[in-house]
């Protein structure tokens, strides 16, 4: 009797562990749901933050593209108006010489004039009749007649040599006074380019902040969701009727959760070891001693760059010499498919227009100078939308 009695004691105590064994889990198993859910949430709020920040960096990019064209515009137009200039003083010179020319001649006919009212004739004229017989008066006319069309041809020349000449200064000035107007229309557009990419600078603050304010959240999630799955499994494992299985729902949303950060870290920098050519290698290898380097608008190094000044300096340095802007660059090697991208290749970026350009380091990432308030680092492709194409260049 005491033996059946205790029995029954020991399986109702096995009954309650197990009853309550199954209330807390039931309960965590919620919270968890609840979690997961509250995850996938901002998952998505993390990825529309970080698109966001791409999309923005991105805009920035093709404003610093903008931007470099319209000074490279600028100073070129300036660099004419100085040519200009030149020519005008050029061609004043040429003006008081075609002046100073005119003046000796008309000085030099006075004086024959002169000349011959001093001998006692009144001009041609009297040359022709002081003749002292036909003879000497035909070869009095052939004189006269070679001294007035000399004459006549001399001033004329000089005189529509001063008139070309002044024509000439008039259509330069006309150049100076387009291009000085063309100057300032530039660089009021530069102005409200400068307004647009500081407006977009705010917008990029408050973008990165969301994506670091996401980033936090979704850690702290993918700790608090481990920790609840600890707890349920130290549970299931006190009780007899705790089994193997697959892994869960939750197992694997935290798997992808990790995988996704780890994703989310290769867009800033690049790992691994590409398996490059030597001379893909030394291009690369060359570009990483310039990370860090400080974006400057126009800058072609060694200590500040844009996108293509950068990229014209590091293959410069092995003899290779390729233009000086992004979309030149885009026309020059060869083009290579995404999927046969080899380190040292060029890449680009911008739909329609080309406003970017990196090297390929491999892994998936390429070194550049990405725009201005940045400094020369690696990037993932995979964070780029507006991935164009690329070239190898010969080497």
């Amino acid at each position: 009797m005491n033996k059946k009695l205790t029995s029954l004691v020991i399986t109702a105590g096995l009954l309650v562990s197990v009853s309550t064994t199954a209330v807390i889990a039931q309960p965590l198993s919620e919270k968890l749901k609840s979690q997961q859910q509250q995850q996938q949430q901002h998952k998505s709020e993390y990825n529309s933050a970080q698109k966001k920040v791409q999309d923005l960096e991105q805009a920035i990019e093709k404003l610093d593209s903008q931007i470099e064209d319209k000074m490279q515009q600028m100073e070129a137009n300036k660099n004419k108006i100085q040519s200009i200039k030149t020519s005008i003083v050029s061609a004043e010179k040429d003006i008081k010489k075609a002046e100073s020319e005119i003046k000796e001649e008309q000085e030099l006919y006075n004086s024959r004039i002169r000349a011959m009212y001093m001998n006692g004739t009144g001009g041609y004229i009297d040359v022709i009749l002081g003749a002292k017989d036909l003879s000497d008066l035909f070869s009095r006319i052939e004189t006269v007649k070679r001294i007035t069309k000399l004459d006549k041809k001399i001033v004329s020349e000089l005189r529509q040599k001063q008139d070309d000449i002044k024509a000439k200064k008039e259509q330069l000035t006309k150049e100076q006074s387009q291009l000085t107007s063309l100057v300032a229309t530039q660089q009021q557009e530069m102005d409200k380019l400068n307004k647009d990419k500081a407006d977009q600078n705010k917008l990029i603050v408050e973008a990165k902040h969301q994506f670091e304010l996401y980033s936090s959240v979704l850690q702290n999630d993918s700790g608090l969701i481990s920790e609840t799955k600890k707890m349920i499994e130290q549970m299931k494992t006190t009780t007899a009727t705790s089994t193997t299985s697959r892994p869960s729902r939750g197992d694997s949303l935290s798997s992808s959760s990790s995988s996704g950060n780890s994703n989310s870290s290769s867009n800033n920098q690049g790992t691994g070891t590409p398996p490059a050519s030597s001379s893909g290698s030394a291009i690369v290898s060359y570009a990483y001693g310039f990370q860090g380097c400080r974006y400057v608008w126009g800058a072609t190094g060694p200590n500040t760059f844009d996108c293509s000044g950068f990229t014209q300096y590091v293959f410069a340095h092995f003899g290779i010499r390729i233009p000086r802007v992004s979309r030149d660059q885009a026309e020059v090697g060869a083009y290579v498919s995404k999927g046969s991208l080899q380190p040292g290749d060029l890449v680009f970026f911008g739909k329609g227009s080309i406003h970017h350009v990196g090297i390929y380091v491999g892994n998936g990432c390429y070194i550049h100078a990405p725009k201005t308030g940045d400094v020369v680092k690696i990037s993932s492709l995979a964070g780029r939308s507006d991935y164009s194409h690329a070239r190898r260049v010969s080497r």
